[in-house]
């Protein structure tokens, strides 16, 4: 019952910690502590574990992906490819409503914690031209941003998900891409039922130029998706490939001294979330080595709670209270990933990967939440109203499509 204890203690202690602005990887090493000792680890037995940990050739891995995915977002804004991808997108596209969807969609690819504020002015500027209040502002500027995370496999939390299930993130994609079409389609209706596409006022036609500098922006992330789930080179590297095709665009605009970029590559990483990786997955470790995850799974069984209720709710609520799918991703996963059947893996793992992505959308203490309605000077109220149905259709069309697929 000690483990069992320990695991549900450490679980809140975690949560608690990130509340409190406790940095994730901190509050994973409080919480791998607390399971250890209640594994009956201790001493040494804990030293061993973290040396596995952090000689892991599959540790270090996840952390170099995390840390290059950050970085190269960050050094293609840098690098002035953002500005590329807007530009080039309102010169192409005539509706302004697809502008709207696209672009906080793409600025998301960029990963910024926060990034939602990037395209707020944009997507105010167009919703405006719609007649749109300060909530369906809000609310586009989040929906469309965050539906990417159900299927684009550069997200930190999609990584750090397949990484943990050892799965190919194309799986976890396979199973989301028809929600986020329901989650998408149904977000749509929702904001432009009953208006006109609008206008673009900077629409000039497709024609060759907008067209390669369109493909010149999102040349680094295809060149690390191509080379890493394509061809399935070492991901890091396929990474490091996409971050010197941006270094090579600034070498042939600027010929700056090569220490130039080696600095930018290490101020533009996320060392916070490079650094957690590490807690992450010890905290895992301990859980396997310790042997709570079974005994765990043994306490639900006798309680009769179903393995499909877990699935949903444990992520939905990491996801929600702490306003951070990766962190979500730390804490459910280890706990979640040894209950599921190995017939249905994948099915499990992209449900209880969405659920967590739902919670996290809705979070009140999501930093993209935070900032946009600040931004927009909505109330939190109304753009919950919005946040609703999209919500409920996608965990509805998501529960029928589990239980199809079982």
């Amino acid at each position: 019952m000690l483990p069992v204890a320990s695991v549900v203690l450490s679980f809140f202690v975690i949560l608690g910690l990130i509340r409190w602005k406790i940095p994730i990887g901190l509050a994973m090493l409080a919480g791998a502590i607390i399971s250890a000792i209640g594994g009956g680890l201790f001493g040494g037995q804990m030293f061993e574990v973290a040396f596995i940990t952090f000689t892991s050739s599959t540790t270090w891995e996840l952390a170099l992906t995390i840390g290059f995915v950050s970085a190269l977002g960050k050094i293609m804004e840098k690098a002035g490819l953002l500005t590329l991808l807007i530009e080039s997108l309102q010169k192409i596209i005539r509706d302004a409503r697809i502008i709207m969807v696209i672009l906080p969609s793409l600025i998301g690819m960029l990963m910024f914690p926060g990034g939602a504020i990037l395209s707020a002015p944009m997507i105010g500027e167009l919703g405006s031209m719609q007649k749109m209040n300060s909530a369906e502002k809000t609310f586009a500027n989040l929906m469309f941003r965050h539906l990417l995370h159900l299927i684009f496999p550069l997200i930190p939390s999609m990584i750090l998900a397949s990484q943990l299930a050892r799965v190919n993130p194309l799986g976890i994609v396979a199973f989301n891409f028809p929600l986020a079409l329901v989650a998408f389609f149904v977000s749509f209706y929702i904001l432009f039922r009953g208006r006109g596409r609008g206008k673009n006022k900077n629409y000039e036609g497709l024609n060759r130029v907008s067209l390669l500098n369109l493909l010149k922006a999102l040349g680094p992330m295809l060149l690390a998706i191509i080379l890493g789930l394509v061809f399935d080179i070492y991901f890091p590297l396929a990474l490091g490939a996409g971050i010197m095709l941006v270094y090579f665009y600034l070498w042939l605009e600027k010929k700056l001294p090569f220490f130039r970029y080696i600095v930018f590559l290490f101020k533009s990483v996320n060392w916070n979330i490079f650094l957690a990786i590490f807690p992450i997955i010890y905290f895992k470790d301990v859980l396997e080595v310790g042997g709570a995850v079974e005994q765990v799974a043994i306490f639900f069984q006798k309680q009769g709670i179903p393995l499909p209720f877990l699935m949903i709710f444990v992520p939905f609520i990491g996801g929600f209270f702490t306003g951070s799918n990766t962190a979500n991703i730390g804490i459910s996963f280890p706990l979640l990933l040894p209950m599921f059947p190995m017939d249905n893996y994948i099915i499990y793992v992209g449900f209880a990967y969405l659920s967590g992505v739902v919670g996290y959308l809705v979070s009140p203490v999501h930093l993209c939440l935070i900032l946009t309605k600040d931004y927009f000077k909505c109330e939190v109220g109304k753009l919950y109203q919005f946040f609703l149905v999209p919500n409920a259709a996608v965990m509805i069309a998501a529960t029928v499509l589990f239980l199809v697929l079982r």
